[in-house]
């Protein structure tokens, strides 16, 4: 009777593999073909600002494209554990890679500080929120830029201003950068009088102290700010964009460079004035109103984002053999004794091998941390820490394998469960630590 009953239920798991197998494969596919018509639209897989719904609707997709290769995989005869452990491991490492891909999506709007303006009618409608104030149209052009570390930015270029019949004569003439270090001296290198108008420019060459989050390194994206003062205190001047110096501004240009800039390991993606109000525990020696009565200050934006290519020649590429090495000692362990001469490794060689492996891995990690300077944890210390685990985990293998005690796992088929366990594991931790870096 029991085994009758067995006979019915596998003839009706058969029965539905039929229907389930050919409905996971067409999903899978219809899924691939959402995300490739999805990369045609600017926000179609915009993970740098990500919905529920997104998030879920790409999670499903991945189950539903994992669960089609194993249905076809299941009818193989031979190396089904194999391609499974593949295929598991491929379809998790393109989740990761499809986050990345999303991450780039442009962000300018979210980095940039404070409320971000356009042209004149913007600029009008925000600082009519606020006192009326002596207006100076001032422009900015950048030459060169430059990280000198974790928070230090080298910038130059020229600033200019216009002063119109409007204004009391008596005005101070000149800008401030509040930001920049005690380098900062600005050169005028021309001044122009033109239908009563007075347009006046400087040269200045700075070092700001700015604020970058690493955390997304190295995919991170950062925004470096130009803040600009009047000097003249007591008039409580406001500083509006020159946007007759420029041409129709458009969201994601990058107007206010040079032609030759030359970011470095940066690109520029894009510039935009914006305002903002930062508060004040002081009140600079003016009256108390100082500190109640806020006026906006102007900032330059430029949204900078790092290029890939060298961290991923420098770090994500040799992190990568590590973890083939590491893979490799599986196969050297043995309990196999027609084998193990063969081989000549056991539980304590493949130690001292992860020992060596760990040392590599150790100098690499505090050579990227460097990079950055920042004291927190970055996107690629999270994956060093899965090699640590994973060189953990082999090391453990080995030495139960070869001096532990007996375990079914372990033994069966002379270590295979960890072998094809390996990829797996080490992509699916990938995948989770990056879903849980930029999607949290």
């Amino acid at each position: 009777m029991k085994a009758l009953s067995h006979e019915r239920a596998t003839s009706r798991l058969q029965r539905a593999s039929r229907l389930t197998d050919p409905l996971a494969l067409l999903t899978g596919v219809l899924f691939t073909v959402v995300l490739l018509l999805a990369r045609r639209h600017p926000h179609g897989l915009d993970f740098a600002r990500p919905s529920p719904w997104l998030c879920l609707t790409t999670a499903l997709g991945l189950v539903l494209l994992l669960l089609a290769g194993l249905s076809v995989i299941r009818r193989l005869a031979r190396r089904r554990l194999w391609l499974a452990s593949t295929w598991v491991s491929v379809v998790l490492l393109a989740g990761t890679g499809l986050v990345w891909y999303g991450t780039v999506a442009d962000t300018s709007d979210a980095l940039t500080r404070g409320s971000r303006v356009a042209d004149d009618r913007q600029s009008d409608a925000y600082l009519s929120r606020h006192p009326p104030a002596p207006r100076v149209p001032t422009g900015v052009f950048i030459q060169a830029l430059r990280f000198t570390g974790a928070y230090d930015v080298e910038v130059s270029g020229y600033v200019w201003q216009r002063y119109g019949k409007s204004l009391p004569n008596d005005l101070e003439r000149g800008i401030v950068f509040p930001e920049a270090d005690e380098s900062y001296e600005p050169e005028k290198v021309y001044e122009i009088h033109r239908d009563g108008e007075q347009v006046i420019g400087w040269y200045f060459h700075v070092t700001l102290r700015q604020v970058f989050d690493y955390r997304t390194y190295p995919l991170d994206e950062q925004n470096v700010w130009l803040r600009m003062w009047h000097p003249d205190f007591a008039q409580r001047v406001v500083l509006v964009p020159d946007w007759a110096g420029y041409p129709p501004w458009r969201p994601h240009a990058a107007y206010g460079l040079d032609s030759g800039f030359v970011p470095g390991n940066w690109a520029v993606k894009a510039t935009a004035f914006s305002y903002d109000v930062p508060p004040y525990s002081a009140s600079f020696g003016q009256e108390r109103r100082f500190r109640t009565q806020t006026y906006p200050e102007l900032y330059f934006n430029m949204h900078m984002a790092r290029e890939f290519v060298s961290p991923l020649f420098g770090r994500i590429i040799p992190l990568t053999f590590i973890a083939v090495l590491v893979f490799a000692s599986l196969f050297v362990t043995t309990k196999n004794t027609t084998r193990f001469p063969l081989s000549g490794f056991d539980g304590l060689t493949v130690v001292e091998f992860a020992a060596a492996i760990l040392l590599v891995l150790t100098v690499d990690h505090n050579t990227a941390r460097s990079e950055t300077g920042s004291h927190g944890i970055a996107y690629v210390d999270y994956l060093y820490f899965c090699l640590y685990f994973m060189i953990i985990a082999v090391v453990w293998n080995s030495l139960l394998l070869s001096r532990g005690p007996r375990i079914g796992v372990v033994e069966w088929r002379d270590n295979l469960a960890p072998k094809l366990l390996y990829w797996p594991v080490l992509a699916l931790v990938v995948f989770a630590v990056t879903a849980t870096t930029f999607l949290l």
